[in-house]
């Protein structure tokens, strides 16, 4: 059950490369559809705002005009100021004031009486140009008498002033006050309105995306499919006359004639050596075509890890003692773990060659192997370490890649192709695990396996 648990986990984080695009496309088309539909919003508030900003301006002047021509006809008939004769506060108006040359005023109303100190506060030391418009908030309380309490809200204004002369004689100022209350309720309604159709039109747009990123793959996923299956087919052909060829260079070598010539003896040696690689090659290309399979299954079982990784390493002191390397086994007497023998055989192999292939003569490679409990959980740990040539931090994700080598000129000298890595991650995804390596350029590397038990 924990097996299938941490399968499923990283097959959702291990996606396919076809699966991680579409992903991308799909969060790309929304990304653009969201940003259209942002642009537009932003657009249409802005005219908005614009549009009804600037004609509550305009009217606010035209009525201040209005009102100073009132009281200039007023005066030039010689009437002396007050609220009866000059002024009337309309229902467009908040407040209006009429302020002498010394700023004592002379004759104003409100729509809330209260607040006549607050508004003269406000109005203190202003000297309005004729196109001058000012804003201002107020906070205001109120008693409500059904809930017997004091309320309390904002009122936002928009306020403008006059200058007011009898021939060049400055008389005062007028001040007219409008409340736009309204249209900031209205601009926050349009905001939380605009933040709404957002939040539905990005499922709308995820949706729509994941429907056109699928629809630009299809041809692609179909080409991918034929590449992968001809993978396949052709590593699987290519085995048997592979097989046959290394047959008949071990039967040629036999003869006593080859033996004989030294010429013919090296043909056939740098003949085999390269269908052996071949064989590898084909045999790296049908591991990673079958682990593309949907319908890949592991079996497993319970073995003894330990005598396995004894005979890997029995196996590989030939090549290692060419560089006199020297491969140190740390592990208990027994280690039953639950997984696929095969599997888990080919993984010791990849990663021991690996760290092999990679190290300088002379040196160490550290195989350990445990049981551990995490969090829980039980797991089967594998640790290879060597004293090679390490790997850098920006390379170290790019390296379970098919075909990336870190030094491509020393790969080739070394003779890998770029797919073990690849094998040995699909192993350890294949058991639920995962694989990280760490260590420092030029000075080895650590590569921890941990498979879920």
């Amino acid at each position: 059950m924990k097996t299938s648990l941490f399968s499923r986990w990283n097959l959702l984080k291990n996606l396919n490369l076809i699966s991680r695009t579409q992903w991308r496309l799909t969060m790309i088309y929304t990304g653009i559809l969201m940003l259209f539909l942002i642009l537009f919003m932003v657009i249409v508030y802005f005219l908005l705002y614009g549009v009804i900003v600037s004609s509550q301006e305009d009217q606010l002047k035209k009525l201040v005009d209005q009102e100073v021509s009132v009281i200039k006809e007023k005066m030039i008939k010689g009437k002396k100021p007050s609220i009866q004769n000059f002024v009337m506060l309309s229902d467009e108006q908040f407040f209006y004031y009429v302020v002498d040359a010394k700023g004592k005023l002379l004759t104003g109303d409100e729509l809330y009486h209260h607040l006549r100190p607050k508004l003269y506060k406000k109005l203190e030391g202003w000297n309005p140009n004729p196109k001058e418009i000012r804003y201002e908030n107020l906070n205001v309380s109120y008693f409500v008498p059904w809930q017997e309490d004091l309320n309390k809200r904002n009122i936002d204004l928009m306020m403008a002033g006059r200058k007011i002369y009898k021939g060049n004689q400055f008389i005062g100022i007028l001040y007219v006050g409008k409340s736009i209350s309204n249209r900031v309720e209205l601009f926050d309604w349009l905001l939380n309105i605009f933040a709404i159709l957002l939040f539905v039109f990005s499922f709308v747009s995820f949706f729509i995306s994941y429907f056109m990123s699928k629809r630009a793959m299809s041809p692609i996923i179909r080409s991918y499919m034929k590449q992968r299956e001809f993978a396949a087919d052709a590593s699987h052909e290519l085995r048997t006359p592979l097989s046959v060829i290394l047959s008949s260079i071990n039967a040629l070598e036999m003869e006593k004639q080859v033996q004989e010539d030294e010429f013919s003896h090296s043909v056939l040696s740098n003949m085999k050596y390269e269908v052996k690689r071949m064989i590898k090659l084909v045999g790296d290309l049908l591991t990673l075509a079958r682990s593309d399979a949907e319908n890949t299954e592991v079996r497993k079982e319970v073995f003894d890890f330990h005598q396995l990784a004894e005979k890997a390493v029995h196996s590989l002191e030939t090549i290692a003692d060419e560089k006199r390397i020297t491969i140190r086994l740390s592990t208990p007497a027994q280690l039953f773990v639950y997984g696929n023998r095969e599997r888990l055989d080919q993984l010791l192999y990849i990663l021991l060659e690996n760290a092999i292939k990679y190290s300088p003569e002379n040196t160490e490679v550290n195989l350990e192997l445990s049981l551990k409990k995490e969090e829980k959980n039980k797991l089967l740990v594998i640790l290879v370490e060597d004293q090679g040539i390490g790997i850098k931090p920006e390379e170290r994700e790019r390296i379970f890649e098919r075909f990336y080598r870190t030094d491509k000129s020393r790969s080739k000298q070394l003779g890998g192709h770029g797919l073990g890595l690849a094998i040995a991650k699909w192993i350890v995804d294949s058991h639920g695990g995962w694989i990280q390596v760490a260590g420092k350029s030029g000075k080895g590397s650590v590569f921890t396996i941990k498979i879920p038990q």
